[in-house]
């Protein structure tokens, strides 16, 4: 009993730390209202991630995953972009050898996209590279995509965006205004509108350590509709998402599989969520639908089941 005292102690105090460091937005301070419109993009609450969970697995970014996921009902997904040694984007969160364990002796940017095509994911899913993605776009006009690109300085970020813009501008123009960049830094945001001015963005937190009034700032002055956030951001910035809602601004929160989770952070007015999970979207929110009363009691559990993994993520989030 005393251990768990003292572990619950020990996480609200951690939080308190980051709190001060990160900062507060009150809802008390004066902040013009939102002039944002709706995008149709943004009528989906759920997004399904790396192109969303199949037979068991996640973060396959596989052509497998798109046919399952739309077939469930998604209609805005996350893609994972990274860039091959020769120049071309394909759909892979990382070079981790768990994904294609044949290529791990390449080691990342020194595979080719011939070498990425042909080599399965975990065994069974088929990789997709950025000209098979807009296919896709081409052959079901009805959805919309998030770009996470793992670009990492100025240089890599014009090269893979200057990329994505000429592919998609070849086969067809009008998917730009379907591609959803993420954006990750008031530079980026400047590097890729310089390179293609993108009518639909989503400013992403993960890599971010800004204060929350500097995000609320951010997003209102460059007037962008949605922010992305991991999950402990929500609690360790309680006021983060009221400040954005208060501008019309949706949040939504990555990765949750758990739907007391996704119960809770609705209920602390959070939007919607990058998720793996294998249900159709509307069977989800039907699930994770807050009560009419908020019962903090009995969501403490769940709450500090999240926070408890805050010390250990902010610690590896940039």
């Amino acid at each position: 009993m005393k251990k768990t005292i003292m572990l619950s102690l020990f996480i609200v105090i951690m939080a308190g730390m980051i709190w001060r460091s990160w900062g507060l937005v009150w809802s008390g301070q004066n902040q013009p209202a939102s002039t944002v419109g709706t995008s149709s993009w943004e009528e989906n609450r759920l997004i399904a991630h790396a192109l969303g969970g199949v037979k068991g697995a996640s973060y396959t970014n596989s052509y497998e995953a798109f046919i399952t996921n739309y077939n469930r009902g998604y209609r805005l997904f996350e893609v994972d972009l990274v860039q091959t040694m020769d120049g071309e984007l394909v759909a892979r969160h990382d070079w981790s050898q768990r994904l294609q364990p044949d290529l791990a002796a390449y080691r990342g940017r020194n595979v080719t996209k011939l070498q990425f095509a042909n080599s399965l994911i975990m065994g069974r899913f088929h990789p997709l590279i950025l000209p098979d993605i807009l296919q896709l776009m081409q052959q079901y006009r009805d959805f919309d995509l998030i770009v996470d690109t793992k670009a990492g300085s100025k240089e890599q970020i014009q090269q893979q965006f200057t990329h994505l813009v000429n592919e998609a501008r070849r086969t067809d123009p009008a998917l730009l205004n379907r591609i959803i960049p993420e954006i990750f830094s008031p530079d980026m945001y400047d590097t890729v509108m310089g390179i293609y001015p993108f009518p639909n963005k989503i400013y992403s937190l993960y890599k971010t350590g800004a204060s929350a009034e500097r995000i609320v700032e951010f997003v209102r002055d460059k007037h962008l509709t949605a922010v992305a956030m991991p999950e402990y951001r929500v609690f360790v910035n309680p006021n983060l998402v009221p400040a954005l809602n208060k501008l019309g601004v949706k949040s939504y929160v990555h990765t949750v599989n758990s739907k007391p989770v996704m119960q809770l952070l609705r209920s602390f007015g959070v939007y919607g969520f990058y998720t793996d999970q294998e249900e159709s979207p509307e069977e989800l929110m039907l699930a994770t639908a807050p009560p009419g009363h908020f019962d903090f009691p009995g969501y403490i559990s769940s709450g500090l089941a999240s926070i408890s993994n805050i010390v250990m993520k902010v610690r590896n989030n940039g």
